[in-house]
């Protein structure tokens, strides 16, 4: 496996734990006050800090791979699903920015409203992922 392969590998790995931490941080999620807002300023953070960066990282590795792995069409629809999937987790961080900014200015309907939109998302980013993740494990 080349270098290039195996920073790709680790980024992909890398973001799969981000993401399955926030789809826990998500999960936990309760109609209280003081929790609702401590989500959304953790998710804020863990997004610009971590997840953002290594989804440009997974981005930039596989555009980067392109150059030297041959297109078939199992590789080309992972492509396609791994493109959704950090199109979709970059979009995903405008929904958050203004979570976070409802939850420090504690206006938990907002707070909530955006919620449902990051559920919403998610429901379209997490199955491309996990497409291209299944592909790529498999061929």
């Amino acid at each position: 496996m080349s270098g290039l392969v195996m920073w790709h590998v680790a980024a992909v790995s890398f973001w799969f734990g981000v993401v399955g931490a926030e789809f826990v941080i998500e999960r936990s999620r309760a109609d209280s006050r003081p929790h609702g807002y401590s989500v959304a300023r953790n998710h804020y953070w863990i997004d610009v800090l971590l997840e953002v960066p290594v989804a440009l990282v997974v981005l930039i590795t596989g555009v980067m791979l392109l150059q030297v792995t041959p297109v078939t069409p199992w590789f080309l629809i992972k492509i396609l699903a791994g493109l959704l999937a950090v199109a979709v987790n970059v979009g995903c961080l405008v929904p958050v920015i203004k979570r976070k900014a409802a939850a420090d200015e504690e206006r938990l309907s907002d707070v909530i409203r955006y919620s449902a939109v990051i559920d919403r998302i998610t429901v379209v980013g997490l199955p491309a992922a996990l497409i291209a993740l299944m592909i790529g494990l498999l061929h």
